[in-house]
């Protein structure tokens, strides 16, 4: 099947399940984490361990706040620094790319956390940002020998695929993280991502719909949902979803070019032609025909 290019979405990085998950089972040690520090301490259980993040941070895209910290500001990130929560830590020095600290803290708290899956998915993920797949992989497994269907680390074996241009396997892991947790968000919203990169609209729309229902002002969601409705040439509901974005987000050519063409098919071509003089010039190349493409449509310079 042709890829449609629509430049919607990143696959998030999913880095816990979500509020109340109790899945967690005991593993054996990996040899790949340092055990130089054999303290007796106690092993932590899963109903020790927060698995989400914290609400209520100020984001535009809050959709995912409490599985993931992917898509929230570097401000907000950093916010998160110094939290007394030994996995918060990691998930930020990993997003920062401050990963020898991140492995530093993973270290020292191996004995306590070696039973918990959210431990091993923070470490792997820190793998995949170095650019690590094999052992990125090699960890993702760990979770899941600890805690068998553990949904992020399902989740980010989907992302690693996709990251490396293997759709269908993608397809495969994202399917899986979704039917095993029909509440968690991620995997809904990267599974959607998938179908509509593949320009498969109605299969993306009731999961985008379905996560837009429950944070109805984030911008990506509004953002997929209007391009799902313009990509089936329902350009009313595609405008009316590209107008509840805020209008400092319209510059961005992945979300202003579309709005611009939708109101141009519903024959407001001088909207059109306001909306994309305010676009900022794309510097990636395909983005940047669509825009030349778009410019020509319009009859704007």
């Amino acid at each position: 099947m042709r890829t449609i290019y629509l430049p919607i979405l990143l696959v998030v990085v999913s880095c816990s399940t979500g509020k109340g998950s109790k899945e967690n089972k005991p593993a054996n040690v990996s040899s790949e984490v340092s055990q130089s520090s054999f303290k007796k301490e106690k092993v932590l259980s899963s109903n020790e361990v927060k698995d989400y993040y914290i609400d209520g941070q100020k984001t535009f895209n809050p959709a995912l706040q409490d599985e993931t910290i992917d898509r929230n500001s570097n401000e907000e990130i950093s916010s998160l620094v110094d939290s007394k929560d030994p996995l918060i830590e990691i998930a930020v020095r990993c997003s920062k790319k401050d990963f020898e600290q991140a492995f530093s803290v993973a270290d020292k708290i191996f004995n306590r956390y070696q039973k918990i899956p959210a431990y091993w998915n923070l470490i792997a993920n820190c793998h995949l940002n170095q650019g690590s797949s094999r052992k990125a992989l090699l960890f993702y497994n760990k979770s899941l020998e600890v805690s068998p269907g553990y949904v992020p680390a399902l989740n980010n074996i989907g992302v690693l695929y996709s990251r490396q241009g293997e759709d269908q396997k993608a397809l495969v892991a994202f399917e899986k993280a979704n039917k095993q947790s029909r509440f968690a968000k991620t995997p809904r919203y990267n599974l959607a991502r998938l179908y509509l990169r593949y320009g498969l609209a109605e299969l993306a729309l009731p999961l985008f719909q379905g996560l837009l229902n429950e944070s109805t002002n984030d911008i990506d969601l509004l953002n997929a949902v209007g391009n799902c409705y313009f990509l089936t040439s329902d350009y009313q509901q595609a405008v009316a979803h590209f107008n509840r974005i805020p209008g400092s987000h319209l510059s961005h050519a992945e979300i202003g070019l579309n709005f611009a063409v939708a109101l141009n098919k519903l024959g407001k071509t001088k909207e059109a032609q306001k909306i994309f003089s305010d676009i900022d010039k794309p510097k990636s190349q395909a983005l940047n025909e669509y825009y030349s493409t778009v410019s020509s449509q319009l009859g704007v310079q």
